[in-house]
Order: C-alpha cells, then sequence, then structure tokens
C-alpha cells in the first residue's frame, strides 16, 4: 500500500503543479492496480526466473490524450517506477527497463482507460522506446489543459495575429471590379404555323363516336355495324377476307424474378452446405458468421475471415476449426493472446456460450443451429 499511495502522490503532484489545478481525467490509483494485475497475469517463469512483462501500453480517449500529452515523459516515468517497484518486491525481472506508452483509442469515452501488459523480446523493447522518445521529444511545447501557459504581453506590444500558412502568396494588384451586364433576354423561336388540316383529323379521331358491337349469334362473336365503318378507315390488309389477323395474347413481361441466392457469392453458395457457427459481439451487438474447416479472425482481410477492426488485434490474431463435431479456436501466436471465459488459451475446444476475447473485442460463440 505504501508503493501505491506515493505513486499516487507523485502523480497528483504531477497535475497539481499544472495551470490553475488540472486534475487528472481518471484515477490513476486504479490505473495501476490494473497495471499490477496484467504483470501478475503475463509473467512467466523462463529458465527457471519469473520474467515479467516490460511493455505497458495505456489507452486513453482523444480528448485525454491532448490533455495529458505535455505530462507524458513525467507521468510514464512514475508508471514505470511503480511497475519496478511492483516487480522488485516481488522476485520479478525484466528482459529491459520497462516502458509505459500512451495511445489513443477512439472507442473510450473521456474519463476512460485500458491497461495491456505484454512480454517483448529486448530488441523489439529498444526499438519501441527509441519511437517513443521520438514521440515525446516531438510533443515538447504542444497545448493541452497541462500545459504552461505562456504570459500576454501587454496591449500595446501584441502584434496582429496572421493566419498561418506553409508559403506567404505574393500581393497581386488591385482588379477594379466592375458591375456585371445585365445578361441578355434569351430568343425565343417564333412558332411554326399550325397545319389546321392535322388538327381536324386530330379532334376527329379523339371526339369519335363510341361504337359498341353487337353479338353475332351464329358466329358467338362481337361485330361491329358496317353502317358506321367507312371503307377507307379500314386497313388494305384487313379488307382481304382471305388473310386473318393474329391477335396477340395478353402475357406478362417476362422479367426475371430477384432471388437472394442470385446475391451470393460462389464463396456463400458453396459454404451454405458447410458446417457455421455464430460469433456476437458484446460490445456492438454485430454477428459475425465462421465457416468449416476453418476461419482466420484478425484485423487483416483473409478469404471467408473474419475482421475486427480493433488495433490491439493481430493482423492474423486466431482461427476456428471445426472437427466434423466441435469447434475449436486456436491462436496464431497474436501480441495480446486469445482468452476463453477469461482464461488465456493456446488452443482449446469451443461450447454454446462462450466468451471469446480479442484485443478489446468480446465474442460470444454460438453454435449455428440452422
Amino acid at each position: 500500500m505504501n508503493l501505491l499511495k506515493t505513486f499516487e502522490t507523485r502523480v497528483g503532484d504531477a497535475f497539481g503543479a499544472a495551470p490553475q489545478g488540472y486534475t487528472a481525467p481518471f484515477s490513476f490509483k486504479k490505473l495501476a492496480k490494473r497495471a499490477t494485475r496484467e504483470m501478475e497475469n503475463e509473467t512467466f517463469e523462463i529458465d527457471g526466473i519469473n520474467t515479467a512483462p516490460a511493455l505497458y501500453t495505456i489507452l486513453v480517449s482523444a480528448a485525454d490524450d491532448a490533455a495529458m500529452r505535455p505530462l507524458y515523459a513525467q507521468l510514464t516515468a512514475e508508471i514505470v517506477a511503480f511497475v519496478e517497484a511492483q516487480a522488485q518486491s516481488k522476485g520479478y525481472i525484466f528482459v529491459g527497463k520497462p516502458l509505459a506508452r500512451f495511445m489513443i483509442d477512439p472507442s473510450l469515452r473521456s474519463g476512460k482507460f485500458a491497461v495491456f501488459a505484454e512480454n517483448v523480446d529486448a530488441g523489439t523493447l529498444s526499438r519501441l522506446r527509441a519511437e517513443e522518445d521520438a514521440f515525446l521529444s516531438s510533443s515538447v511545447g504542444l497545448g493541452g489543459a497541462a500545459g504552461q501557459l505562456r504570459p500576454e504581453p501587454p496591449a500595446a506590444e501584441r502584434k496582429p495575429r496572421r493566419a498561418r500558412s506553409p508559403h506567404r502568396a505574393p500581393a497581386e494588384p488591385a482588379i477594379e471590379v466592375l458591375p456585371p451586364e445585365p445578361a441578355a433576354a434569351p430568343s425565343v423561336p417564333e412558332p411554326a404555323p399550325i397545319n389546321r388540316d392535322i388538327v381536324d383529323g386530330l379532334l376527329h379521331e379523339e371526339f369519335a363516336p363510341v361504337v359498341e358491337p353487337v353479338a353475332d349469334a351464329s358466329a358467338g362473336l362481337k361485330v361491329i355495324p358496317t353502317d358506321f365503318v367507312q371503307p377507307d378507315d379500314i386497313p388494305a390488309a384487313a379488307q382481304r377476307q382471305d388473310e386473318a389477323i393474329p391477335v396477340p395474347q395478353t402475357q406478362r413481361r417476362n422479367v426475371p424474378l430477384v432471388s437472394r441466392d442470385r446475391n451470393l457469392s460462389s464463396a456463400q453458395e458453396a459454404a451454405a452446405d458447410v458446417p457455421t457457427c455464430l460469433l456476437v459481439n458484446h460490445q456492438t451487438g454485430r454477428t459475425y458468421t465462421g465457416i468449416a474447416p476453418t476461419t482466420v479472425i484478425g484485423r487483416e482481410r483473409t478469404p471467408h475471415g473474419i475482421v475486427l477492426h480493433d488495433p490491439n488485434v493481430s493482423r492474423h490474431h486466431a482461427e476456428l476449426s471445426f472437427d466434423g463435431r466441435t469447434w475449436h479456436i486456436t491462436d496464431l501466436n497474436s501480441t495480446n493472446g486469445t482468452m476463453v471465459n477469461d482464461a488465456e488459451v493456446s488452443s482449446c475446444a469451443l461450447a454454446d456460450g462462450d466468451l471469446i476475447t480479442l484485443g478489446l473485442v468480446n465474442l460470444e460463440f454460438r453454435e449455428n443451429q440452422s
């Protein structure tokens, strides 16, 4: 408890030194406890020596990152000192000096955080430390709620501010702006003369009397009385008695039906007859489908694979496989490992309702009964 209290006091002093008594956006006491728990979970016995993880990643929201960035160098130093003291009290060693780093997780709200401990080799740890040092050195002088405020100069000494741009454009000569001239009215072509013969013919056709057909009992058909039909109105082909005019039957248009199967790709059609399983994302409710015999889960797209948009998920993180009766999940040497029901596994059989954790994503396994 003395280590924890000392850590909390030192972090509080770092925030208290900021202008206007800036306070931490979340509890660093909880952060220290989670870091200790992660260290315990990721400590392994290597060559008879308990080796603790040396890389600690703290995920924060974008707003908290902008506010705390000027204090990152001091905060990470305090976190590393606390982790080293905890490891020394338990007899753990590291492959190198521990490294703590802050990273942005867009899915987190302000005031929320997550801590992950990872076992990395000495070469990887050295490379990540160089990247973090370069990031912190480039962040010096950036603003933020924890940044040092510069005193404003007197009003008489202030210079007018000008928008910053990479290149200053040369001055352009003044141009006299003349009012726009009124646009000329578009010329409208004169209408063509109306042919009265055509109009009279159309009116005569439109208002021609409607003639009801009369039933012919001998033929069982309806015919039109010849008194109302003029010879000029009958086409020449219809006047020939030896040629019958075929009347087309009314029929539906031959439009192909929209079938769900037509929209399936060849891979989906092939997978229609193979066993599948379902993975339900607890955070978003989205459902993913695993297809036998194997389905790869990761951040990178693979044929018939499941893609998880989480920076803590490896490119090829885990693999679902079906042996004919049972589904299995196998970790593909991922960075953060694969957990089933809060226990890290390298490979295990799955049962309906099991909770699979990959990075920050929780997936509930369901056997597809359909």
